[in-house]
């Protein structure tokens, strides 16, 4: 499947405030990769999480995260990202007041959070 059409993807589970797509996956097309879209609504995102054993890469599309990587914050915008190294602690949430889409990049087709 070297194309991913919007009509084809998979929604995923999301925690409250968080609508999450998985763009490519173990179910469509990726073998040792997953692409997660998720929108952001203002004031939700994440708790403070890591990926055992393997890297994420968070790119902002569109709108402002706060960004936080073991213990450091930043506030990222569209074209910004955050990678994440494996077994770092880090978490994303929208502060502002308009919504927010961001891409996970996994190097794995089963992305694990452990929640710490």
């Amino acid at each position: 499947m070297p194309f991913v059409m919007n009509v084809e993807v998979q929604a995923g589970t999301s925690t409250t405030g968080t609508q999450t797509n998985t763009l490519v996956g173990k179910d469509n097309g990726g073998q040792n990769l997953t692409v997660v879209s998720a929108g952001i609504d203002p004031g939700a995102g994440l708790a403070l999480h890591i990926h055992p054993g393997y890297e994420e890469a968070t790119l902002v599309v569109e709108g402002n995260i706060e960004a936080v990587l073991e213990g450091e914050t930043r506030t990222l915008g569209p074209g910004d990202l955050l990678l994440a190294p494996a077994g770092a602690t880090h978490t994303i949430t929208n502060q502002s007041d308009k919504p927010a889409r961001v891409l996970a990049i996994y190097p794995t087709t089963n992305p694990e959070r452990v929640f710490v």
